[in-house]
């Protein structure tokens, strides 16, 4: 691993905290073997940093290491509103045009999802139970819909709300579909969050719900988030804008987890053997069936 500039002067006062602050901004998160290596510093005085450094909030402490802290990885909601949201918008309007009328919808929070509760204006006679404050004020209004949201604690990032109360209240219910956003897609198919908390109320709503739609765009591919949220066997279809990294679409294709690429020519996307292309989609998709 490859070490990294000094970081301006006078963020902590500590060059050695500054250095360990700046390699973690590029990381996203490190192992405290890693970082006393990289330091040239004991474990034990890495871990005394760390201690100090989550302290005073700038990193997220685990058990093994340290992360980018909640306020630095999940950037300011103003900024991420106007990230990507061509993409965005795509994803949407794709996952809505596969949502039933009269049915059950479980809708997580996150920016993603505030354009997919914009996006079901096309439909009617629906029952949405959302963690997200922000996506209940954008649907209250409508009439024919029943909007349902938790109690429990808000989180000022997202208005995400979390906690014990939150996931007892999800416990009651089973959806017809949940959709979702994440924070990064490695690889291997394992899904990141930023949260420990808003991963623990997305997961009751993945077990209660008979489909799981994630949504992601392609800067999720290479994004980085340190909170184990699932793997994609535990999908049943991802929507991104472009066709995923090699290695990542093999899996999926090996997982029969359907990918629908919005917002894209389709001629320009290759399919996989066996996949199908959904011709009533307002946006193109490229298929692969579950």
């Amino acid at each position: 691993m490859d070490p990294v500039s000094d970081p301006a002067p006078g963020v902590t006062g500590n060059p050695r905290y500054d250095k360990l602050i700046a390699l973690i901004g590029v990381h996203g998160h490190m192992r405290i073997d890693e970082l006393a290596s990289l330091l040239g510093v004991s474990t034990q005085t890495i871990r005394r940093d760390i201690r100090r450094l989550s302290g005073d909030g700038f990193l997220s402490r685990f058990h093994g290491g340290a992360a980018q802290a909640s306020s630095a990885i999940n950037a300011a909601l103003e900024r991420r509103e106007v990230a990507q949201v061509r993409e965005k918008r795509a994803l949407a309007e794709a996952v809505a045009g596969r949502i039933a009328d009269r049915s059950t919808v479980f809708l997580a929070s996150g920016t993603t999802i505030e354009y997919v509760a914009r996006a079901l204006d096309v439909r009617s006679d629906l029952r949405i139970i959302t963690t997200s404050l922000r996506v209940a004020h954008l649907l209250y209004a409508r009439r024919d819909f029943d909007v349902m949201v938790p109690g429990g604690t808000l989180r000022p990032e997202n208005s995400g709300i979390v906690g014990p109360m939150a996931e007892e209240f999800l416990r009651g219910f089973r959806a017809d579909c949940m959709v979702m956003s994440v924070g990064a897609v490695d690889p291997d198919g394992t899904m990141l969050e930023f949260d420990v908390n808003e991963v623990a109320v997305m997961r009751i709503m993945m077990a209660n719900a008979k489909q799981v739609f994630v949504l992601a765009d392609h800067t999720k591919f290479r994004a980085s988030a340190s909170v184990k949220l699932a793997g994609t066997a535990e999908i049943d279809a991802l929507f991104t804008d472009r066709a995923p990294p090699a290695e990542l679409a093999a899996l999926l294709e090996q997982q029969k987890v359907e990918v629908v690429v919005a917002g894209v020519d389709p001629a320009a996307q290759p399919r996989a053997r066996g996949a199908s292309v959904d011709a009533d989609a307002d946006a193109a998709r490229e298929l692969v069936p579950r």
